[in-house]
């Protein structure tokens, strides 16, 4: 007896949706997007794109049905600034978008490249035109953090994978701000192997 699965997921069929030749300024890539369903129904890819110099930034790119007919911003949405905050000297990757009700905003949890690995940074903003940045909240080397989007207990939760640990776990931090994280578990251990 055969069963058949329903497909949880479908590639589309004019996958990759968005390359760099779709950019409106010279990049050399794009890369994974944190993506949103925004209010109005219109999709928000938040990608990380790479420069000339190969140094990553975050684009805002939307579309009305999350597929084709791409509006790009015509320049970096949220570019690095090494020069108020130098732990992003080497660029900004890997974006999650968490909307959060409380704040009535979107938290961009981002990796910042410092000179001594990834940390982990966020902004926030209403509308992906303007940020504000809370700088680092976890210190290298640590990636890979997603907000959740509402308090537990009073607390803010975030879910981060400390990489210098061995076995690059996943940990839960807790904060009252946003800005001061404690209370620090170890949350789910990787499995072995590739």
């Amino acid at each position: 007896m055969i069963h058949h699965h329903p497909e949880l997921f479908r590639r589309h069929k004019n996958n990759p949706i968005l390359t760099a030749a779709n950019w409106p300024y010279p990049v050399n890539t794009v890369f994974n997007p944190g993506a949103i369903l925004m209010p109005d129904g219109t999709t928000l890819l938040l990608c990380r794109v790479e420069d000339r110099r190969g140094h990553s930034h975050l684009c805002a790119a939307r579309s009305v049905n999350g597929v084709d007919n791409w509006q790009i911003d015509s320049h970096p949405t949220l570019p690095a600034d090494p020069e108020h905050f130098p732990e992003e000297l080497w660029g900004i990757e890997d974006p999650r978008i968490t909307h959060i009700p409380e704040l009535e905003s979107y938290a961009v949890v981002y990796t910042a490249y410092t000179r001594n690995g990834p940390g982990i940074a966020l902004a926030l903003t209403k509308d992906f035109i303007t940020f504000e940045r809370y700088g680092l909240i976890m210190q290298p080397d640590d990636k890979d953090g997603a907000l959740l989007p509402r308090r537990i207990d009073g607390q803010w939760v975030l879910i981060h994978r400390p990489v210098n640990a061995p076995g690059a776990h996943m940990w839960v931090s807790y904060s009252p701000d946003l800005r001061s994280w404690g209370n620090h578990k170890l949350m789910m251990e990787a499995r072995k192997g590739a």
